[in-house]
C-alpha cells in the first residue's frame, strides 16, 4: 500500500521557535483567577480570557510584552479611569500604585473591593475579550505585510506569509502572527485606526511556522466557511516550491531517478517530536504496518523543475491537506527538504543552516478553480513570489530558473 510513482535579508541563523504555552504540570490544573479546575484541553482557552498573565512560563512576560498595558488602554477607552470596571481590573493586574501589586485571585479582589466574586470574574473575562486584536502589531511588522489579493466584498485577504512568523495568534493580546497583522491592516484601512473588538481573523488554512507563501484570512465566519468548503471539496489547487537534497537508500534509489510522479504513502502520527517539540508524522511504507495503525490517506504530486547534482528544486502539489504532508512525503522518496530538522537526513555531516535558516519550503500559488459549487468564490490564481532567502539558497547550490 502506498507506492511512489513516476524578500528578506539577514544572517543565516535558524529563526526562534514560536512562543508556546507551558503545558500543565498534570492532566488537570486550576485557574489562578477563578479557581476553576481545568483539563489540558480547556487550559489555554480558559486562561486566555480569565488569567492571560498565567499562560506563560515566564511570569514577567505579560508586562514585558506589553499585554497588561494593551488591556489597560482598552479599559480606559471603554470605561474611563474612574469607573468600577477599571478599579476591578487595576486591582487584578496591578496597574495603579494605589491598587498595589497585581492580585491573581478574583476572590481576593472581591474581598478587597467589596464586589461580588462572580461580577469580578465576569468583568475580567469581558474586558480581556473586548480588547481588540492587532494592538500588539508594531509599525514595522505592519509595513512588512505584503497583500497578494483582497476581495473586499467577501471580506477575504491573501498575504505572503513570512518564514519565522506564526500563522495564527499565539495569544489574544501582544501578538504579531500573520492573522494579527491582517487585523491591524483592516483596522488601519477600514476603521480609521480605531481598533474594534469585533474585528476577528478567521484563518482559512495554515502554514507551518518556517514555511513562507500564500496565506488566506477571512473577516467573517461565513466567509471562512465558504472558502474552507472549497479546500475540503478539492476545488483549490496549491503548489509549493521546495529546495531538496538527495539522500540515497536502497528503498528510494529507484524513485530518485524519476523526474515526477505521485506519492501516496499514508501518514500516521509519530510519537517523536521535532526540534521545537511539535508533533510530526511519518509515512507508512508497507501494508503490514498500515493494517496495525490508524493511517491518514495522503497524496502529493511532484516534479523536478531543476536539478544540479544532489540538489533539486521540486514543485509539489498536495491533493490532500495533512499536517507536514509535503515534508514527510518528499523525505520518504529520498528528497528531504533542505533545512528541515524534523524530516531531513544528515548523512553527509553538512549543515543546511549555511544555505538557509529554515526549511526551504514556499507556498507558491493558490488557485480557486471555476466551479458552480464554490458559492460565489471567483476563479483566481494567487501567486506569492519566493522570498530572498529561498532564491539565494537555490542560487548557492546552482539551482536556477526560479522567479
Amino acid at each position: 500500500r502506498g507506492r511512489a510513482s513516476g524578500h528578506r535579508d539577514g544572517p543565516s541563523r535558524r529563526p526562534p521557535a514560536p512562543a508556546r504555552r507551558a503545558p500543565p504540570s498534570s492532566s488537570s490544573s486550576s485557574c489562578p483567577c477563578c479557581g476553576e479546575v481545568l483539563n489540558a484541553k480547556q487550559r489555554v482557552k480558559h486562561l486566555s480570557l480569565c488569567a492571560p498573565d498565567a499562560l506563560d512560563d515566564d511570569s514577567d512576560a505579560f508586562e514585558r510584552c506589553g499585554d497588561s498595558d494593551i488591556i489597560r488602554q482598552s479599559v480606559l477607552r471603554r470605561h474611563g479611569a474612574r469607573s468600577r470596571v477599571y478599579e476591578v481590573c487595576a486591582a487584578r493586574f496591578g496597574w495603579d500604585a494605589s491598587a498595589g501589586s497585581k492580585e491573581p485571585s478574583a476572590r481576593r479582589v472581591s474581598r478587597a473591593l467589596g464586589v461580588p466574586f462572580d461580577i469580578v470574574v465576569r468583568t475580567i473575562r469581558t474586558e480581556v475579550k473586548e480588547t481588540p486584536m492587532g494592538l500588539g502589531v508594531s509599525a514595522r511588522a505592519l509595513e512588512e505585510l505584503e497583500i497578494l489579493y483582497e476581495d473586499e466584498e467577501r471580506g477575504t485577504v491573501a498575504v505572503n506569509k513570512l518564514a519565522g512568523v506564526a500563522s495564527t495568534p499565539q495569544n489574544r493580546i501582544s501578538d504579531e502572527s500573520m492573522a494579527s497583522r491582517v487585523v491591524a491592516y483592516w483596522t488601519r484601512k477600514y476603521h480609521n485606526n480605531v481598533p474594534l473588538s469585533s474585528t476577528t481573523p478567521f484563518v482559512v488554512h495554515r502554514l507551518d511556522y518556517e514555511t513562507s507563501g500564500v496565506f488566506v484570512v477571512a473577516k467573517t465566519k461565513e466567509a471562512a466557511r465558504v472558502m474552507q468548503s472549497a479546500f475540503e471539496g478539492r476545488r483549490v489547487r496549491k503548489t509549493y516550491l521546495a529546495l531538496c537534497k538527495r539522500t540515497t537508500t536502497n528503498a528510494n534509489q529507484q524513485q530518485q531517478q524519476q523526474q515526477q510522479g505521485t506519492i501516496d504513502y499514508p501518514l500516521v502520527k509519530d510519537a517523536a517530536a521535532d526540534f521545537a517539540g511539535r508533533a510530526k508524522v511519518r509515512c507508512v511504507l508497507n501494508d503490514d504496518e498500515a493494517a496495525l495503525v490508524k493511517v491518514m490517506p495522503a497524496e502529493t504530486d511532484w516534479r523536478i523543475l531543476h536539478r544540479n547534482g544532489s540538489y533539486a528544486l521540486i514543485e509539489a502539489r498536495p491533493r490532500t491537506g495533512r499536517t507536514h504532508q509535503i515534508r514527510a512525503h518528499l523525505a520518504a522518496v529520498g528528497w528531504p527538504i533542505v533545512g528541515d530538522d524534523a524530516y531531513g537526513y544528515r548523512d553527509d555531516g553538512q549543515d543546511d543552516d549555511s544555505l538557509i535558516s529554515r526549511h526551504a519550503l514556499h507556498a507558491h500559488t493558490l488557485t480557486f478553480l471555476k466551479s458552480t459549487t464554490t458559492e460565489g468564490i471567483p476563479p483566481v490564481s494567487i501567486v506569492a513570489p519566493p522570498p530572498r532567502d529561498f532564491t539565494r539558497a537555490c542560487a548557492a547550490v546552482g539551482v536556477v530558473g526560479i522567479e
